[in-house]
């Protein structure tokens, strides 16, 4: 006996399916290029480190994608990948693409989850599932990772001390250090 083939992915479902593995891929190329931003000796270890592997990770979840349509016995039809157009960009702008890209994703696997709750796929929706919350993680790491970038300006933040003095409130700048651990 061979083995068993599930049940056929409903052919309104397969599109969206089709289409994450597809942002997949360009998730993938986008991170590989954030990893060459980060390339030099401190942030290769941070945020660098961090983009290499999302650019595999990303690039295997859009493999196993593939292969969960093969095994329930469908057939792969991927829509035209284009390449990420960040190359042009500095670091914050490439982040924040790649972050609408993210948002994108999100958008797609929810759209797929309704979808799949609708029609009562209950594969797709727990695959749908898995996904999501995967999700949520990367933006947020994205999100840290640009208010990063985006150093306060010292006059903003003189502004608002100001006006907090002004209003009663007590500032103070001091640093405080931080217990260390005991061993």
């Amino acid at each position: 006996m061979g083995p068993k083939r599930r049940k056929h992915i409903p052919e309104e479902a397969l599109a969206f399916i089709h289409q994450v593995a597809c942002i997949h891929m360009n998730l993938s190329d986008a991170y590989l290029y954030l990893t060459y931003l980060y390339n030099d000796e401190k942030s290769g270890f941070g945020f660098g480190a961090y983009s290499r592997d999302k650019a595999t990770v990303k690039w295997f979840y859009a493999k196993s994608i593939l292969k969960c349509i093969i095994e329930r016995g469908s057939k792969v039809c991927i829509p035209e990948i284009q390449r990420p157009e960040i190359d042009t960009q500095g670091c914050i702008e490439c982040v924040t693409a790649v972050l609408n890209m993210e948002r994108e994703l999100t958008k797609t696997l929810k759209n797929l989850y309704e979808l799949a709750s609708n029609i009562k796929d209950r594969h797709t929706l727990r695959f749908a599932r898995e996904l999501i919350h995967r999700q949520r993680r990367d933006e947020d790491r994205l999100i840290r990772e640009i208010d990063k970038l985006n150093p306060r300006d010292e006059e903003e933040e003189d502004e608002e001390i100001k006006l907090l003095r002004e209003q009663g409130v007590e500032v103070y700048q001091e640093v405080i250090p931080r217990k260390m651990p005991r061993r």
